[in-house]
């Protein structure tokens, strides 16, 4: 009397959200046909069972009447636990897997009624049923497997109960040997995969979050024994001197209470009615979900069409429908009923309904929770991208104040500072040029002094004070080029005059090894801050190359591509540069940043540097 299983998975219905911008009628796998799709699955699970017990009762029936009734009793349990579990909770795939481990328990016992056919199905789905429980085991308590070693067990169980089945019922019967070798393989590797599962729920236990464990040791443990007991008492237990229907009778006990453990993990396991919500739920997480629309998907959901959305508007007091027109939900008389939306204690919402289409309020409370948190959520969402938007903004505005304050710096020193320089050091020419027209020559006439006297002081002082000026002058001289070189690197005027391209092309000709310019920008106008910072980013990767890399090469291409200036700096030197090891770049990739841009640099060791940039071209 082995207790024998049935087929493979049923899961229960999956909710198929509806597209954002033209839903559709959304299967949640609640209302009124899926209530009535169970009730007649429950009708035909009932008179299986009377069907087995009158074939049992039978005066033909091969065994004891009370063996058939022991089979019927514990499939009625698999059966009716499967449709609670999945009235219940219809996402999950519990309760299909029960109700597969109750077929399958009904041609275990249908073995013992003599009848060929059935015994035929028996043989073949004899040990099915533990395949089965290994899968509720290992998707409990989502329904679905996770993670590859769960799916992989799962997968072996199923085959030794079906494929390793095979040669039972497919060899002859005189072939014993290899019957024999046969169910040996089947036992060794089946409870090989039996404590590969009490294993990984020992595991699932032990990291299982403290609030979660009151959920999951009834269920774990409960499985746990069986995987262990089943094995067993199949296998070892007709060795001692133990009656072989206690034998059965153990084992049909172990199979009777998993889906008792299974359905009280689901009615007190903080699990509720939930196809309207997880449907709705399903769709609002869903990319590109539209707030305009969830009033219709709202409405598919829950099985109204009449359905309608306000949303409360906490500057006017009122409710706004979809398209922002102000409605009285509290005028709604009979059939018409409405229920409040709230996220805590803030409302946000009311939908109004038809209560001959919707009976249960509850069912409407259970959407509108799933709806405010999408409903806060948007409003969390919306105030994080103004937020991000602002920073933007107030980010761009800081590199754009930056970018005039250094442009009016540098026309400060290049028509202020600049200028004065120049007029000092023409000032000390001719200063200096005045001091040697008085020189000793200068003092030959009618007031000289007598021939071999000593030289006067103003002689003497002539011809140094004509060399200080001449050094004051070289002095200012280089001051001004200093000062231009500066102007030059803080606004360069080809920058201004003539464009980004020429501008790179003055950088890249002033350097001291082989650079290559490629640029297909011409005369296109750009943004002043994109063309600063594109020439800051060109500059500054230059200065990094030649003091740095070691390179032999350099080059620079500068690219527009769809609204986009594309920049990359590229040399053969020794890489192994890092954004976070250079401040410049750091300021600059903070730039690109602010910009709306992106900024990547490559530098392998020994593989040389690539920069590349992407800036905004604005207008």
């Amino acid at each position: 009397m082995t207790p024998a299983p049935g087929p493979t998975r049923s899961p229960g219905p999956t909710p198929t959200p509806a597209p954002p911008r033209m839903p559709t009628r959304l299967r949640t796998g609640g209302g009124a046909s899926f209530r009535a799709a169970l009730l007649l699955i429950g009708l035909f699970a009932l008179t299986l069972g009377g069907l087995q017990l009158a074939a049992g009762a039978a005066p033909e029936s091969p065994t004891p009447f009370w063996i058939p009734v022991a089979f019927t009793l514990v499939y009625g349990i698999w059966a009716a636990a499967g449709i609670i579990a999945w009235w219940r909770r219809p996402q999950s795939g519990t309760g299909g897997l029960l109700l597969v481990g109750a077929v399958a328990m009904f041609f275990a016992g249908a073995g013992n009624l003599g009848l060929p056919v059935l015994t035929g199905l028996s043989t073949v789905f004899a040990t099915t049923v533990l395949a089965v429980t290994l899968h509720l085991l290992h998707a409990f308590p989502s329904g679905r497997l996770q993670g590859r070693l769960s799916k992989l067990t799962v997968a072996v169980g199923y085959a030794v109960t079906l494929v390793l089945q095979m040669p039972l019922y497919l060899l002859p019967p005189e072939q014993t040997t290899l019957h024999t070798v046969a169910s040996w393989v089947q036992s060794v590797v089946g409870f090989a995969v039996m404590l590969l599962t009490a294993v990984i729920l020992l595991g699932r236990l032990r990291s299982a979050d403290p609030s979660n464990r009151g959920v999951l040791l009834p269920v774990y443990a409960t499985g746990i024994l069986a995987v262990i007991m089943l094995p067993l008492s199949a296998n070892f237990m007709h060795l001692l001197p133990v009656d072989p229907e206690a034998t059965g009778v153990v084992q049909l006990i172990v199979l009777a209470a998993i889906p008792i453990a299974f359905l009280l993990g689901v009615l007190f396991g903080r699990f509720t009615q939930t196809a309207e919500a997880d449907a709705l739920s399903a769709w609002l997480g869903s990319p590109g979900a539209a707030q305009t629309a969830a009033g219709q998907v709202l409405a598919s959901s829950l099985g109204d069409d009449s359905l309608r959305l306000a949303y409360w508007s906490d500057e006017r007091r009122v409710f706004l429908d979809e398209d922002g027109v102000e409605v009285d939900v509290r005028a709604q008389v009979p059939p018409r009923r409405w229920e409040e939306v709230r996220v805590e204690a803030r409302l946000v919402g009311a939908i109004s309904y038809d209560e001959r289409m919707i009976a249960d309020p509850e069912t409407v409370r259970r959407a509108g929770r799933v709806f405010a948190l999408a409903v806060d959520r948007e409003r969390l969402t919306a105030a994080l991208m103004a937020s991000h938007e602002e920073l933007l903004l107030s980010r761009l505005r800081i590199v754009e104040a930056a970018d005039l304050e250094r442009t009016r710096i540098a026309r400060d020193l290049h028509d202020g500072l600049q200028v004065q320089l120049v007029l000092l050091a023409l000032e000390a020419q001719q200063i200096a040029a005045a001091a040697e027209a008085d020189g000793p020559d200068a003092g030959s006439g009618s007031g000289s002094a007598p021939s071999g006297s000593a030289p006067t002081a103003a002689a003497t002082t002539a011809p140094t004070t004509a060399a200080a000026a001449t050094a004051l002058r070289h002095r200012l001289d280089d001051a001004a080029a200093d000062l231009r070189r500066l102007v030059h690197a803080v606004l360069p005027p080809a920058l201004v005059e003539r464009g980004l391209t020429v501008a790179a092309e003055d950088l890249v000709d002033r350097l001291d090894i082989p650079a290559t310019l490629t640029s297909d920008i011409g005369d296109l106008p750009l943004a002043p801050v994109t063309a600063q910072s594109a020439y800051l980013i060109v500059a500054e990767a230059l200065t990094n190359t030649v003091k740095h890399s070691g390179a032999s090469a350099v080059g620079v291409e500068l690219t527009r591509r769809d609204g986009t200036l594309q920049l990359r700096v590229r040399d053969d030197g020794c890489g192994g540069a890092t954004v976070r090891g250079s401040t410049g770049l750091k300021g600059l990739a903070d730039r690109v940043d602010a910009l709306g841009g992106s900024f990547e640099l490559v530098s392998p060791r020994g593989a040389g540097t690539e920069l590349r940039v992407e800036l905004p071209c604005g207008s």
